[in-house]
């Protein structure tokens, strides 16, 4: 039988290859990435944002415990931008001290107040310091609700921030159907180009109830759309003819139409269209992922004609000098392209990121836009 001997330095060795083998699985790195800021939304069509969480530590020993006697709170019909109160109540059914750090709504729409022993806390902030609950009080939540200005169903969210290790986040509710009593048709349109007018149809207002109305305001994004009204006529329905700017309408996709009244009870009317463009591009942005400086990256794409003229370019732009048409070829009415994009020289001070966008002119004058965004591999 053979004796082995193993060296200390072996030992260590191979320890060094155990150690470095068990990080492995638990190594992870999330890449940085751009962030655009987001489209801005009319009050009536905000969206319920995440809560934050809670600050607050749960002390060892006796934990508190947060009971809400009703989680929602239903106001049933109400009329668009109306606004409407309720009240809920909470106790510390726990042990120990609930110290309640904020109340917080998700939308702007519904703002709370805490109420303890009759004083009155804004919630519009955490509070410094937090209100604290001992085993067995209680407390008061008044909201104040506005309505959307258009109608359907609406529930939003309010959270109790405390240090109940068991709902840090104790979640309750206010909802309501919005109803109007002005109605427009239709409110959903698919256009086309190639038709008069966009093939837009006429756009029918007619109160419910009976009660005369005018017009007050119509507004369309980018002006794509007019729709001429005298503010002056009362009427109980109102027959609108919209008239489309075919150029303006091919650079963009979709479009809401905003029409306000006089009718108290008529909020926003909305009319939501679709529009089939000229020309489009499969692939209207790219997203590239450790680039290196100087060596450039290939990514395909397909100008699509959809209303059977022939793809014919006229220039391409890019607005910061990385990207270029590399080749393109004819496909019947489409063109199928090679975009080349080489990332810049990089200093040890220069950002991460990169960022480009390519426009290309066709020769009827309508413009595509390709964008690209992309980071720098790590060194």
């Amino acid at each position: 039988m053979k004796n082995y001997r193993i060296t200390g330095f072996a030992i260590a060795a191979l320890l060094a290859s155990f150690i470095i083998v068990g990080c492995l699985p638990g190594q992870s790195r999330t890449d940085e990435q751009k962030v655009e800021p987001a489209e801005e939304l009319q009050p009536s069509q905000q969206k319920e944002t995440k809560p934050a969480e809670s600050t607050e530590k749960t002390p060892a020993g006796p934990a508190p415990k947060v009971v809400l006697t009703k989680a929602i709170h239903d106001f049933g019909k109400v009329g668009p931008g109306s606004t409407h109160k309720a009240d809920y109540e909470f106790k510390n059914e726990g042990e120990g001290t609930l110290l309640v750090n904020r109340i917080q709504s998700t939308c702007g729409c519904s703002k709370p107040t805490l109420i303890k022993d009759g004083k009155r806390y804004s919630a519009m902030k955490a509070f410094n310091p937090p209100i604290a609950f001992e085993p067995g009080e209680s407390g008061q939540i008044e909201v104040t609700f506005k309505a959307p200005a258009t109608k359907g169903d609406v529930e939003k969210g309010l959270y109790i921030l405390s240090n109940d290790p068991a709902a840090p986040r104790a979640r309750f509710a206010v909802k309501a159907e919005v109803v109007v009593k002005v109605t427009i048709e239709p409110e959903k349109i698919e256009l086309k180009l190639d038709l008069e007018n966009a093939g837009m149809p006429d756009l029918v207002v007619k109160s419910t109830d009976g009660k005369e109305f005018s017009i007050k305001s119509v507004f369309v994004v980018k002006s794509a759309i007019k729709i001429p009204f005298d503010s002056t006529v009362k009427a109980t329905e109102f027959t609108l003819k919209p008239e489309v700017d075919i150029e303006k309408m091919g650079q963009t996709n979709t479009g809401v139409i905003q029409i306000r009244t006089t009718h108290p009870q008529a909020g926003t009317l909305m009319v939501r269209y679709s529009v089939i463009p000229m020309y489009e591009l499969t692939n209207p942005r790219y997203i590239l992922q450790n680039v290196e400086p100087g060596k450039p990256v290939l990514r395909g794409n397909l100008i699509r004609s959809n209303y059977g003229r022939p793809v014919e370019i006229e220039s391409a732009t890019s607005r910061n000098g990385y990207m270029e048409i590399e080749s393109q070829q004819q496909e019947g009415d489409h063109v199928k392209l090679e975009i080349k994009i080489t990332p810049p020289a990089r200093s040890s001070t220069a950002r991460r990121y990169i960022t480009d966008e390519l426009t290309i002119t066709l020769k009827d004058g309508q413009k595509l836009t390709v964008r690209c965004s992309g980071w720098f591999r790590l060194k």
